[in-house]
């Protein structure tokens, strides 16, 4: 059975397309084989149906360029989180669980745990769950508690590749956005010594990038030192709302 979300998006595409014809008087022919195509579609794989749906829209001069409305401000003029990312899901450890924990996202567009690494989020199924979703975009926040496992980057990018080609495969025409470890305070360093490596390996990480032919996101640039919890890891809610307000830009949301 197809996702509930692509059948949303053909009744979307077949009513956009009554809006463009309205004039003329063929629309009940119009609504009949808009139902037609819902039907076949529901036989197809999903990607299968995401690039009919947008052949369909193409055909007809539907754009996917979003239009500013309403319903990407709440109503006292703030942005609608829930709304930006309605078509993208944030995966990652216990840093990105906080954002649907502070309630900015519900966790259908949130698929972090804490205590997640790379490697036990694809085998716990994190990255599985994320996949069912269907997003037009992924943003992936993994990697402190990477650094904790390991003395070099090798074994976390290598498992990095991994998820990335698992999603490719999948969902050939979702954008793939990996974002930078994010920085610690320096008094966490006594606590952990190689989050003294954090720059080494988003080095790594950007390099990854480039051969994979995905989006490297570096979002330390916005951390100050007010943002963190007091254990000097985690982040409270102003930081929660400006890394949102920067996969927007970065994802063009």
């Amino acid at each position: 059975m197809v996702a509930l979300g692509v059948i949303a998006g053909c009744i979307a595409v077949i009513f956009s397309i009554k809006s463009l014809n309205r004039q003329s008087n063929n629309e009940d022919e119009q609504i009949k084989q808009g139902v037609e195509i819902i039907k076949n579609l529901e036989k197809q794989d999903v990607v299968q149906v995401e690039e009919k749906i947008a052949s369909i829209k193409a055909q007809n001069g539907i754009t996917d360029q979003p239009v500013a409305t309403t319903d990407d401000q709440d109503s006292s003029g703030k942005v609608n989180y829930k709304s930006k990312f309605d078509s993208s899901v944030i995966v990652g450890d216990s840093r990105a669980e906080g954002i649907s924990a502070y309630g900015f996202l519900t966790q259908s567009s949130v698929v972090a745990y804490k205590g997640r690494n790379i490697a036990n989020a694809k085998k716990q199924g994190d990255i599985n769950t994320a996949i069912g979703l269907y997003p037009k975009n992924m943003f992936f926040t993994y990697g402190i508690n990477d650094i904790e496992c390991y003395s070099d980057s090798a074994k976390f990018i290598e498992q990095y590749e991994s998820v990335i080609d698992l999603v490719k495969s999948k969902l050939p025409n979702t954008d793939i956005y990996i974002c930078s470890i994010l920085p610690v305070q320096s008094f966490t360093l006594s606590q952990q010594p190689n989050y003294a490596n954090i720059d080494k390996w988003n080095s790594d990480l950007q390099a990854m990038c480039q051969k994979k032919g995905v989006t490297y996101l570096d979002a330390n640039g916005i951390v100050e030192q007010s943002d963190y919890e007091p254990d000097g890891i985690h982040f409270g809610p102003n930081f929660q709302k400006k890394w949102l307000d920067f996969f927007i830009q970065k994802g063009n949301l």
